[in-house]
């Protein structure tokens, strides 16, 4: 069971009672990935796609539904965790998007995307200081990677 940890005003970190269950759950992440179908592949490609157009049409209940089923369908899907972050940020559930983030960095600690959508999550709660350090992150892990606020 994961615990959000809050520490000097930062939602970053996720802990786990222990390492067997982190260990755990990345091995049923591996294994999600070999078992998906093709019918399978094409669902979440469906649900993914639908979120994305209704992010984009602002529409974030139906966008967070479609990106719910996606990550149903496969939960090792770093993007679809990132999208679906941001419709939460968008909806003003800080803590739920930063839940995202955290689960999009667990699967892939190198994803500079995931650092930098998670720094600005945190920047408008006001964890300035946490915002600089996944911005920092990010940009270690991708020094071309170019930066907007949203």
């Amino acid at each position: 069971m994961a615990a959000i940890s809050i520490g000097n005003n930062s939602l970053t970190s996720v802990n786990y009672s222990s390492k067997n269950k982190l260990n755990g759950k990345k091995n049923n992440l591996d294994r999600s990935i070999l078992k998906l179908t093709e019918n399978d592949r094409i669902q979440f490609n469906n649900c993914y796609q639908r979120g994305l157009t209704k992010y984009e049409a602002q529409d974030y209940q139906s966008a967070l539904r479609e990106f719910d089923r996606a990550i149903e369908i496969n939960p090792a899907h770093i993007d679809a965790y990132i999208c679906r972050g941001n419709v939460k940020d968008k909806l003003e559930d800080y803590q739920g998007a930063i839940v995202d983030y955290n689960q999009a960095i667990q699967i892939d600690s190198t994803n500079s995307k995931a650092y930098h959508s998670r720094g600005n999550t945190l920047r408008k709660i006001g964890d300035n200081w946490g915002a600089i350090t996944d911005y920092n992150k990010a940009i270690r892990l991708n020094s071309n990677y170019k930066f907007s606020q949203d």
